[in-house]
């Protein structure tokens, strides 16, 4: 097992070496520095999973804002289509009649 620790925390640890040193003689002692571990341990781990899926809730509210943005866009452009479709077709007509026209 690996014990990191923070500067703050190593410095505590020297100043409190010799009670430390005594819990690791008792088994009781132990045994609540274990469980207080532990305890640390299963914390840290909550939190971290929290900020993980405060982050990923975040991205999904950003994925299905771009996905409502992307069937916007795609029915303007669905319109706009049309609308040039339409236009070219008046263009196509009005260039017809006036080759007929031209051509009489």
């Amino acid at each position: 097992m690996e014990i990191i620790l923070s500067p703050e925390e190593f410095e505590q640890v020297k100043k409190n070496r010799r009670e430390i040193e005594k819990r690791f003689q008792d088994l009781e002692g132990l045994e609540r520095t274990l469980k207080a571990l532990k305890f640390e341990y299963l914390i840290e781990h909550r939190n971290n999973l929290r900020e993980k899926l405060e982050e990923m809730e975040g991205r999904y509210r950003e994925l299905v804002e771009l996905e409502e943005k992307a069937k916007r866009d795609k029915e303007f452009l669905m319109k706009v289509r049309e609308e040039l479709s339409r236009e070219n077709r008046s263009l196509r007509r009005e260039l017809e009649e006036s080759k007929n026209e031209g051509g009489r």
